[in-house]
């Protein structure tokens, strides 16, 4: 089983509404090839992400261990019950694909104890298990109706994919160890140090690589967060098509609202121009402008802000609310100007 970190939104009456997401799986037969060192069994599983032209520049170099979530068998229609501190249990089911996700109401004074256990003020746990008896821990973070919330795209924006090169993608997804855009965990650092303000990773790429992404964000130190991402079906034809597809657009756009609709929180917008983030943050900046504080866009090819993209973009929102950058080090401010009011 597969937890992703999620968000837990105070209401204005007071209690929580924790969302849980997880996904269920077992081993396929596709797994157990992939331990098998052969060359035309990687061949045949590159075959399933990249198209005929890639698979000769990539050979049998793809790493293991982030094609394994890819092989498994989605566990459908499976109880998962659930277990929030010493009160709450919950029945919740997978879908098609084996995931689940759900929300509970618990009442303040609830999580406060649970807080107070775990000696924690801005995430709780709860444990979910499976059919077969086995138990995993989960995370929800606690975001509290009014405050400062950092939501940031992955690929090229923290960490460099090279999303619009159909080969450099699948290249830098499964083959080449993941680099860093230099200076982003020192600007995040810096904001959660000032602000206290939470992170959400929101993101276009499949949520089978949760765990190698999670891990690259503990290493090169960017704060702890929540984790939005989509989970990858095989009638898609490839990473590239998936990640730049409409439901990919729609994916952002939602999440964001979601945001929007369940907080009074503030929203920093950071996303890169490799991909429909300055339309989107635009099109939702424009829709709630009380809620969009700034928006920044990692110029992926150098492009600059008065460039007719971002224009068009970002039509109708103040100029002094986003801005294009490059350099983040010395272009992204370490003060947000926002002065943020009590919860």
């Amino acid at each position: 089983m597969m937890l992703f970190p999620n968000t837990g939104f105070q209401r204005k009456e007071g209690d929580w509404r924790l969302n849980l997401h997880g996904w269920r799986f077992k081993s396929s037969r596709r797994n157990t090839l992939l331990g098998k060192s052969s060359s035309s069994i990687a061949e045949r599983i590159a075959r399933l992400l990249a198209s005929s032209e890639q698979i000769v520049y990539f050979n049998d170099t793809f790493q293991r261990d982030r094609l394994k979530p890819f092989m498994v068998e989605d566990k459908s229609k499976e109880e998962i019950f659930i277990l929030i501190g010493k009160k709450h249990n919950y029945t919740t089911q997978t879908d098609t694909e084996g995931q689940f996700r759900t929300s509970f109401i618990i009442p303040n004074e609830d999580v406060q104890e649970i807080k107070q256990t775990l000696k924690n003020d801005q995430v709780i746990t709860y444990q979910a298990v499976g059919d077969n008896g086995d138990q995993w821990e989960g995370k929800v973070h606690l975001l509290e109706r009014r405050g400062l919330s950092i939501i940031s795209d992955i690929d090229d924006t923290i960490k460099i994919s090279e999303v619009v090169d159909k080969i450099r993608l699948v290249a830098n997804t499964f083959i080449h160890g993941f680099r860093v855009v230099s200076g982003m965990p020192e600007v995040y650092r810096g904001w959660k140090e000032r602000y206290n303000c939470s992170f959400h990773y929101l993101s276009a790429m499949p949520d089978q690589l949760y765990a190698v992404t999670k891990d690259f964000i503990d290493d090169h130190q960017f704060p702890d967060g929540t984790f939005h991402m989509r989970h990858f079906r095989w009638s898609s034809a490839s990473i590239y098509n998936f990640v730049h597809s409409v439901d990919t657009k729609m994916h952002k756009i939602n999440h964001l609202r979601y945001f929007i609709f369940n907080s009074l929180r503030s929203l920093v917008l950071i996303g890169d121009s490799g991909e429909r983030d300055p339309e989107i943050y635009g099109f939702v900046a424009r829709k709630y402008p009380k809620r969009v504080h700034q928006i920044f866009i990692r110029a992926v090819k150098g492009e600059k802000g008065d460039e007719e993209r971002f224009l068009k973009a970002f039509e109708g929102v103040p100029r002094e609310k986003w801005m294009v950058f490059t350099d983040p080090i010395n272009e992204l401010p370490k003060d947000l100007n926002i002065t943020l009011s009590p919860s």
